[in-house]
């Protein structure tokens, strides 16, 4: 949705305990040694903190359960179709004070386009478990997790099969915001981006331009976070300009969530 210094030892000539009789002229000191140049850290294990963007700091990382709902209900017209989306979707992600992960999303999807020649439209229903473990670097919850249907029961439903993958690391930071173009100064969001970047779509459900960095899902502490968003679907040519609208959830958000509408 957006993380080395080397101390040189220092090392003194010894004394001399029974210096020459004779005056001796003193050696020209030898050329300082050239500065050490550390190689660049890998970049698949740096733990650099990411550019979160204005509004946000990064704070110290915390366990805790983190919660997101995501509601679209968005209109707009390509050519002279009408085209509509409308589409629920939940994730809790737990990270456990002993190092465990456990997450489950739920996600449901309708579109249409509808037009003088042209009337499609699509339907998908999907629930995923997963279990896992992660640890801290930098500040950093390095997160990794494995499907596991033991969690919550799998389910899927849908137009077409759609792609996916059993592993998920996701690179985690707790941020606060401060002022924020769409969180205000509400309570901290956990903020997370899949590294490596998947080559399947099914996070996509989970992430609103405009709260973290392009790409990266942003989950509530507390009860959670959520979000409607309206305004023209990315791909109709036009419409009213897309509105995010946050608010932290009054009750926790259950997993269920995704299954109706709010």
């Amino acid at each position: 949705m957006v993380l080395a210094l080397a101390l040189a030892p220092s090392c003194r000539k010894a004394e001399m305990t029974h210096p020459a009789k004779d005056p001796v002229p003193a050696p020209p000191a030898p050329p300082a040694p050239a500065p050490e140049v550390l190689p660049a850290p890998d970049a698949a294990t740096t733990t650099a903190t990411p550019a979160l963007g204005d509004g946000l700091s990064q704070i110290a990382f915390a366990p805790g359960t983190y919660r997101l709902a995501v509601q679209r209900t968005q209109r707009g017209t390509h050519a002279r179709n009408v085209v509509r989306v409308d589409a629920t979707a939940a994730f809790v992600l737990e990270l456990r004070a002993d190092g465990a992960a456990i997450a489950q999303r739920g996600w449901s999807y309708r579109d249409s386009n509808d037009g003088p020649s042209v009337h499609t439209a699509q339907r998908y229903r999907e629930q995923q478990g997963y279990r896992g473990t992660y640890e801290v670097q930098g500040g950093t919850a390095l997160v990794t997790l494995q499907t596991d249907d033991g969690v919550c029961p799998h389910e899927w439903e849908g137009t077409t099969q759609l792609p996916r993958t059993a592993r998920v690391a996701l690179r985690c930071v707790l941020a606060q915001p401060h002022g924020h173009a769409v969180l205000g100064d509400g309570a901290p969001a956990l903020l997370c981006a899949p590294e490596p970047p998947l080559q399947t779509d099914e996070l996509t459900a989970y992430v609103v331009d405009g709260i973290g960095p392009r790409g990266w899902l942003a989950l509530g502490s507390g009860n959670g976070l959520r979000v409607r968003v309206t305004g023209r679907p990315p791909f109709a040519q036009a419409g009213d300009p897309s509105k995010v609208v946050t608010e932290s959830a009054a009750v926790p958000i259950a997993l269920d969530m995704w299954k109706t509408e709010f």
